[in-house]
């Protein structure tokens, strides 16, 4: 692991750390100021917190809820779907071949064997091969 990185259990320490003093720190003004004014407006104060704390949890949740239909149903604002590209040819305008169709839409790792006329992929492994050997196949 570097240096620079956090374990998981010190990144969720250094979020969870300042948010409790927050909290802390913000009850404990308000408790101060729930004893030097009157009962009433103590009343009303909590009353206005819950309303906002109500409303901005209603809110959040009906904004999620908006963004998964959103998605489920392939738009994102005025975007649409992505959809992977299919190539046939490179920017040479030579015919890309595949010698496994289903290795065109899938795959992430190919070998790549070019001339002037096409581009050909492969799955095959990877191995290290001297150029006058590499002339001979």
């Amino acid at each position: 692991m570097k240096s620079t990185e956090r374990s998981p259990w010190a990144r969720r320490a250094a979020t969870l750390l300042p948010a409790a003093l927050g909290w802390l720190f913000f009850f404990y003004w308000w408790k101060r100021v729930a004893i030097e004014s009157t009962a009433s407006a103590a009343v009303l104060a909590v009353m206005v917190l819950a309303i906002v704390a109500v409303s901005i949890f209603s809110s959040t949740l009906l904004w999620i809820r908006h963004n998964i239909k959103l998605a489920k149903r392939g738009k994102r604002g005025f975007s649409t779907r992505y959809l992977r590209p299919l190539f046939e040819r490179d920017w040479l305008d030579r015919p890309l071949i595949f010698h496994d169709g289903a290795l065109a839409r899938e795959g992430t790792w190919f070998v790549v064997d070019a001339d002037e006329k096409e581009k050909r992929y492969s799955n095959h492994r990877l191995i290290a091969v001297s150029a006058r050997e590499a002339r001979l196949q």
